[in-house]
């Protein structure tokens, strides 16, 4: 009876060394990808902040362009990280129109598309694109 208790207490001991190092194995595997997943998706705010600060600017950029008044108009410049370039040239008439309704057709329109890009991770740079369709307007005198 007493080798049996013996034997019995031993497995009371606890784990053994080989359990033990099985089981720090398996944490630092992990916590190596919990890290990777926390790096990721603090990548991804960047990124996504980035895309919102350049279409807000975009943005800006058709509201302060709501109309042209010259034809292939051609504007850029700089805002922080973001360049911008904003463009636009005359939307084609309907031939199908006969000449009294083109007399009646509204005023000359024209697309206007801007265009923000900066530098991406890894030197790829990333762009938005916005268009829309404008008039075309003497300038005030």
């Amino acid at each position: 009876m007493a080798a049996k208790e013996i034997h019995h207490s031993r497995q009371a001991l606890g784990f053994s060394l080989i359990e033990m190092l099985v089981a720090l194995v398996v944490l630092s595997l992990s916590l190596g990808v919990l890290y990777q997943a926390a790096t990721g998706a603090t990548r991804n705010v960047r990124v996504a902040a980035e895309y919102t600060d350049a279409v807000m600017l975009a943005e800006s950029m058709l509201a302060e362009h709501s109309y042209v008044t010259g034809e292939n108009l051609s504007a850029f410049g700089q805002f922080e990280i973001f360049q911008w370039n904003v463009s636009s040239w005359p939307v084609p008439y309907d031939d199908s129109l006969d000449p009294e309704e083109q007399t009646v057709a509204a005023e000359p329109l024209q697309y206007l598309e801007v265009v923000v890009s900066w530098p991406g991770r890894g030197g790829a740079p990333r762009e938005i694109d916005l268009m829309t369709v404008v008039p075309l307007r003497e300038p005030a005198s």
